[in-house]
């Protein structure tokens, strides 16, 4: 397959390349935009990084949901735990140059 960017400023992958179209290499995952020349790091927004709380978030809550079962017996501590998960998107990420979230302060599940 080629890669390309379009007259319109669009990229494209495929087959049939446009003559007016530049080949370029693969674009890499995340916020890049083609230069003129290569493939240049944009930075993530606060959108990126809030989306990707997000993710992490619900991964984390996904693994407790076993506990809100009709026949288990949440603790006080696993309540708290949860709801601080929930809680967690008031503070305010940000995703370093390699897409990691920092700025983040994640409760700790309880020991029990």
């Amino acid at each position: 397959m080629n890669h390309m960017i379009l007259s319109n400023g669009d990229y494209a992958i495929g087959k049939y390349v446009p003559t007016d179209a530049v080949l370029v290499p693969p674009k890499p995952n995340g916020p890049y935009s083609w230069n003129g020349s290569q493939w240049e790091f944009d930075g993530y927004t606060a959108f990126d990084a809030l989306n990707r709380l997000r993710f992490e978030r619900n991964q984390l809550l996904q693994e407790t949901d076993w506990m809100a079962n009709s026949d288990v017996t949440m603790t006080e501590q696993w309540r708290t735990y949860r709801q601080a998960l929930r809680d967690i998107t008031t503070q305010t990420p940000s995703l370093d140059s390699d897409g990691n979230l920092t700025g983040i302060t994640w409760p700790k599940p309880p020991n029990d």
